[in-house]
C-alpha cells in the first residue's frame, strides 16, 4: 500500500509570516501524518454527495472553475460567463470577490498595489449575494464592455504584455460555525486539500482531494481515501446552503498559468454543497 500527504504554505511578507501557523517541522510531521492515517482508509461511495468544502478546496474552485471563466478575455471568448451579467448564478448565499489586497486576513500572495497598466488593483466584487455584477478587466476590455478597468492587468517580465489576471480570488465568510455545520449535516462529507484537477471555460471541474472525512447523523467519521469532486461550478455554488463565519488564504504557495506565470492567492470560508464524489484515484 502507498499513500501520499503533503503541506504548502505561502504568503506576502517575510518568514515570521509564512512560519506563523507552524515550523517546517510541524508542517512534515502533519503531512506524514496524514500519509499514515490513509493506508488503512476506505474508498467512498460515489455518487451526488452533500459536501463541506474547506478553504482550501473553496479557494481552487472560484479560482479556477470560476475565476478564469469571468476574466474578460475568456468571456470575451465565449465562457460560460458571457451573458450572464445581472443574473443568478450562485446561491444567494454567495459573494465572490477579486482583490489587489489581502483581505481579512493578511498576506495573501497575490497582494499588488496596482495592476501593469497603472489602474489601483481595487476589490472588484463578481458575484453578489448569487447575482453575476462584474467581469475583470484590463484597460482594453473595460473600454470594449464600456467599463471601468478593475486592476487585473499583469506582466510577469516588463518585456510581456499585460494579460487580465486575477489576484487574490475569493468567498466572502457567513455567519454559520463550521461545528454548527457540520452537527446539521445527516449524511455527507468533510473535505480538506486538494490534489490535483483541472477546469476548462464551461466551469466544469474534477479535483482530487487529499483529506476526507465521512459525516454521519451530524458527527465526523471514518477518513475515506481515493476521493475525487467533479460539478460545474456555477451549478455547484448554487447548492451552497451554509456558509461558515471563518476565513482562510490557501494557494499563497502557487502560481497561476495563463500564458505567463502569476503570483495569486485565493480562499474563503467553508462552504456546504453537493458535488458529485469520485472513488479510488490510481
Amino acid at each position: 500500500e502507498l499513500a501520499t500527504g503533503f503541506e504548502a504554505v505561502g504568503t506576502t511578507g517575510g518568514w515570521q509570516c509564512l512560519f506563523r501557523s507552524g515550523s517546517g517541522e510541524v508542517f512534515a510531521e502533519k503531512a506524514a501524518r496524514k500519509a499514515v492515517e490513509l493506508l488503512s482508509a476506505k474508498p467512498p461511495e460515489g455518487g451526488r454527495a452533500t459536501v463541506i468544502l474547506a478553504p482550501s478546496i473553496v479557494g481552487l474552485l472560484v479560482h479556477e472553475a470560476i475565476g478564469h471563466t469571468v476574466e474578460a478575455d475568456f468571456v470575451q471568448a465565449g465562457s460560460v460567463a458571457a451573458g450572464k451579467l445581472g443574473q443568478r448564478v450562485a446561491s444567494e448565499l454567495v459573494t465572490l470577490c477579486d482583490s489587489g489586497a489581502s483581505e481579512f486576513v493578511d498576506g495573501a500572495g497575490g497582494t499588488i498595489p496596482v495592476d501593469d497598466e497603472g489602474v489601483v488593483a481595487q476589490r472588484t466584487t463578481i458575484i453578489d449575494h448569487g447575482i453575476l455584477v462584474s467581469y475583470l478587466h484590463n484597460r482594453e476590455s473595460a473600454a470594449r464592455f464600456g467599463v471601468a478597468p478593475t486592476g487585473n492587468a499583469r506582466a510577469w517580465e516588463y518585456s510581456d504584455q499585460p494579460l487580465i489576471r486575477m489576484r487574490n480570488t475569493y468567498l466572502e465568510p457567513g455567519e454559520t460555525p463550521l461545528e454548527e455545520m457540520i452537527a446539521t449535516t445527516r449524511d455527507g462529507y468533510l473535505l480538506d486539500g486538494p490534489r490535483n484537477g483541472q477546469a476548462d471555460s464551461t466551469g466544469e471541474f474534477m479535483f482530487g482531494v487529499q483529506e476526507a472525512r465521512r459525516i454521519r447523523n451530524g458527527k465526523l467519521g471514518e477518513l475515506v481515501r481515493g476521493v475525487t469532486i467533479s460539478g460545474i461550478a456555477f451549478e455547484v455554488m448554487q447548492t451552497v446552503d451554509a456558509v461558515s463565519n471563518t476565513f482562510a488564504w490557501e494557494l499563497g504557495s502557487g502560481y497561476c498559468g495563463k500564458g505567463q506565470p502569476a503570483k495569486v492567492d485565493a480562499g474563503g470560508p467553508y462552504i456546504r454543497c453537493q458535488v458529485l464524489l469520485g472513488g479510488e484515484q490510481s
